[in-house]
């Protein structure tokens, strides 16, 4: 006989065990695995089970009950509705199982659920439309505790509901299939109040906070932000694989991980590409970031790879013109006249070769036809790569550089 007070919101959990009598499990299931929903068994695994004494015998009977449960009952929670069934572009991208296996990495990891009580929240680290991050401590079953970022959501007098929420469970659909080693790495979700994703920590922060920080913080090198770009374009060329459009492509949204890698971060704005044209419309007004979109997504609300391009155009115009915001000054609504009517582009930065900003002139070709692939940016990107050598002799002439034999240098013009 379990001596137990079931909680209203997890009947259905004492039920469900009771009928395949695994009755005495249900306070280990709802207290260590913090399950309360049946959706929040898709972020379970097998480990988890062993770990509160379920063999797996046990855990087949409970994952044909949960199979059984679903097909009989179709929830309208908002976790199941955003991560399950949210929309069919939703179920392409984040497709169920049936097992309790979930989440599986290619690298052979797992990305998990992980108990509210083992993640400590610390300084905040920014914040965005609809979440917040800290810096984080994540203390694993071993013990060992790894330093982490932590977003949590947003949470309105009312509950978390609405695009916010939508937007973040979202996000997470999205992470949890990523794996690349210039995407920021997704630890795993927090089902609690608030809801909280659990990432890898990028210590050096946005490569926009470097590109502005003040002095005597010293300039990135040149040579530096040219094995950005191309860190960058890996990194898109993988999403573009997945079948996503990022949508928010810029310097504040690449973390620094280390002084020579970048990683692509905030998935708030991912999209699936569908249809035979491999694009996303938008389905209403929703913000974007104006200065960094391509003329047809600005004029019809159309993303797609090539207006991902387009924007990698202007992120690698940030990088070499210091952070300064593109088209500083210009209304928004000014832009797409300024893009179509004028032919204006981003003027070249003093630091950018002519080869480069001949790539960035190609990346924002009018017709979305005319861009090159993330793929072939790759090895135009290898074509563009900069000369670099070194200092010979000291310069000590007035008004010179001055520079000591040893000193690297990159040639951005000339031989």
């Amino acid at each position: 006989m379990v001596d137990m007070l079931p909680e209203a919101s997890s009947l259905w959990l004492l039920r469900l065990l009771r009928d395949i009598q695994l009755a005495q499990f249900y306070r280990p299931i709802l207290e260590e695995l913090n399950v309360t929903r049946p959706e929040h068994f898709d972020f379970v695994r097998p480990e988890d089970l062993d770990n509160i004494g379920m063999g797996r015998p046990a855990q087949r009977r409970l994952a044909e009950a949960l199979k059984r449960y679903r097909s009989g009952v179709k929830s309208k929670n908002w976790v199941y509705k955003i991560l399950g069934g949210f929309a069919p572009e939703q179920k392409e991208m984040a497709p169920r199982s049936d097992s309790l296996l979930c989440l599986h990495e290619p690298e052979g990891g797992l990305k998990s659920l992980i108990p509210e009580g083992a993640v400590c929240r610390g300084e905040l680290l920014g914040s965005g439309c609809f979440g917040v991050v800290h810096r984080g401590l994540w203390t694993l079953p071993s013990g060992q505790s790894i330093p982490v970022a932590v977003k949590s959501l947003r949470v309105g007098p009312e509950g978390p509901m609405g695009t916010e929420l939508g937007d973040f469970l979202r996000e997470v659909s999205v992470m949890m299939k990523l794996e690349h080693p210039h995407v920021l790495r997704l630890h795993g979700l927090v089902l609690g109040q608030p809801l909280q994703m659990v990432m890898e920590l990028a210590p050096l922060g946005s490569l926009h906070a470097r590109l502005t920080a003040p002095a005597p913080t010293p300039p990135l090198p040149v040579a530096l932000l040219c094995l950005f770009l191309r860190q960058l374009a890996g990194a898109m060329a993988y999403l573009g694989s997945c079948g996503l459009v990022h949508r928010d492509l810029a310097t504040r949204n690449l973390l620094l991980a280390s002084p020579r890698t970048i990683k692509v971060a905030d998935f708030g704005l991912v999209r699936p590409l569908g249809g035979a044209r491999g694009r996303y419309v938008m389905g209403g007004p929703r913000p974007i970031p104006y200065a960094w979109c391509a003329p047809e997504s600005l004029r019809q609300g159309a993303f797609s790879s090539a207006s991902d391009v387009w924007m990698f155009g202007v992120t690698l115009w940030e990088m070499f013109s210091g952070g300064e915001e593109p088209w500083a000054g210009v209304p928004p609504y000014l832009i797409l006249h300024r893009l179509e009517k004028d032919r204006a582009r981003l003027p070249r930065p003093p630091l950018c070769s002519r080869a480069l900003y001949s790539l960035a002139l190609r990346c924002w070709a009018p017709h979305p036809a005319d861009r090159p692939s993330f793929s072939n940016l790759e090895g135009l990107l290898q074509e563009a790569w900069l000369s670099e050598g070194r200092c010979v002799r000291e310069v000590t002439e007035p008004g010179a550089l001055r520079m000591e034999p040893g000193d690297p240098i990159t040639i951005i013009e000339g031989r």
